[in-house]
């Protein structure tokens, strides 16, 4: 697990009810953890002031598993 992962991970913690290491890098976490789109968007604004970056909107569709939140951040960067 690399840090981008590690610290996606905790913010994801900080909204959702589950075990965090019990989901896998491509569970679809909206499956997993049953998260709304507020929830999503909430996760969005964490990870931008989490990693100083601008995730553009468009963005906020295709983050259905950690592993696609860490591309997409590691994107930005």
């Amino acid at each position: 697990m690399n840090d981008i992962e590690k610290a996606v991970r905790e913010e994801l913690g900080k909204i959702i009810k589950v075990d965090i290491m019990n989901i896998s890098g491509d569970d679809i976490i909206s499956e997993v953890a049953e998260l709304d789109s507020l929830s999503i968007l909430e996760l969005f604004g964490m990870l931008e002031e989490r990693f100083k970056v601008t995730l553009p909107p468009e963005k906020v569709a295709e983050m259905k598993t950690i592993n696609d939140i860490v591309k997409i951040i590691e994107g930005c960067k």
